[in-house]
């Protein structure tokens, strides 16, 4: 086991919400790399805690190889090999080891030889395309049995089609869609373009994917910014610029005018409406307000589901009522203030006119 190195560039670490900072080659195998990539892969959002916990009460079943590839920063005949596809479970042998040595918890020998001489695949390196690296986790985590986050998913189309794979030949390594693939490829650029821009680019997170992702799924907010598949990049950079200020917190402030990527969602109602723009561009503006000034102006977009909800309430019959429980109490309730605000607010603007 102590041959096995962790990958102390692993695609899953973006899911830490950290700035990924690839380790070279050659550092792979210091002690200090090997501990913090063993320390990150313990994170919860990994679950490996509970597959330590499975392998402790059943073993370690191999019923899918770990793959490995031969380490090249080898300067001695002890040969060392990186983990390509395998990572969570090699932490959790590894943890489970490494437990046992501190005493905390106690092994037999057949249960330690079980942890530590496993039956891996490696890579021919002479053979295989460099892609590979890619296409082997991607086959198995894009789609498989702990599945990758949608960063994760654009980060290796872009790496395949950068190896020179065509689209739809990266869409097909991974087992995803051309249009998915495509989708997630167009996702990551934007992301990127984020991260060197001079002002915002140290916001830039994987977490902020997602509302890159409902730029594109809006096709009028992708039009407004100006994107164009032939040169791979938003045009309108004033407006990019304008975009990245709504979703990243104001200086000296703690809250940003667009909080999550769902509300993404809502700007592209709003975003050729100009008074409702101007709402949300002016210092206390936000994306509540703005909204509230296109829903008055645009009464068709909002009445049908008031009645809706009107209907809905004279529908119920008294043995709904009866049986009601007091989540749904506190709805009724909660919409009853609501629709009380409204109206009081309604009266005070219109003493004020």
């Amino acid at each position: 086991m102590e041959q096995v190195l962790l990958d102390p560039n692993n695609p899953r670490f973006s899911d830490l919400g950290e700035e990924v900072h690839p380790i070279q080659e050659g550092r792979f195998a210091d002690e200090r790399v090997q501990s913090h990539t063993f320390e990150r892969m313990k994170a919860d959002s990994f679950d490996v805690s509970e597959l330590r916990d499975t392998i402790k009460t059943l073993g370690f079943l191999p019923m899918d190889k770990i793959v490995l590839r031969r380490w090249t920063g080898n300067q001695d005949e002890n040969t060392k090999y990186v983990v390509i596809e395998g990572n969570r479970r090699v932490t959790a042998l590894k943890w489970l080891i490494h437990l046992h040595d501190i005493g905390r918890e106690t092994f037999s020998a057949e249960q330690i030889e079980n942890f530590t001489h496993l039956d891996c695949l490696l890579i021919d390196d002479s053979r295989a395309p460099d892609s590979i690296y890619l296409i082997l986790p991607g086959l198995r985590h894009v789609s498989g049995i702990k599945e990758w986050g949608p960063y994760q998913k654009a980060k290796a189309v872009y790496g395949l089609r950068c190896s020179g794979l065509s689209p739809q030949q990266a869409a097909q390594s991974l087992g995803l869609s051309t249009r998915a693939a495509n989708s997630a490829y167009r996702c990551f650029l934007a992301l990127e373009a984020m991260k060197e821009d001079e002002e915002y680019g140290e916001y830039a997170q994987p977490k902020m994917y997602s509302y890159f992702e409902e730029v594109f799924k809006k096709p009028n907010l992708k039009s407004w910014l100006g994107w164009s598949d032939e040169r791979e990049s938003f045009l309108e950079e004033d407006l990019v610029a304008e975009f990245y200020s709504w979703i990243v917190p104001l200086e000296g402030e703690d809250s940003e005018k667009i909080t999550t990527a769902i509300q993404v969602r809502e700007l592209a109602a709003i975003i050729n409406d100009e008074e409702a723009i101007a709402i949300l561009r002016s210092p206390s503006g936000t994306l509540a307000r703005a909204l509230a000034r296109y829903e008055a102006d645009h009464p068709q977009d909002w009445l049908p589901k008031i009645k809706a909800a009107t209907s809905a309430l004279r529908a119920l019959t008294p043995e709904t009522l009866r049986a009601m429980q007091p989540e749904y109490l506190t709805a009724l309730e909660t919409l009853l203030s609501q629709a009380q605000s409204t109206i009081n607010d309604r009266q005070v603007l219109l003493s004020r006119e």
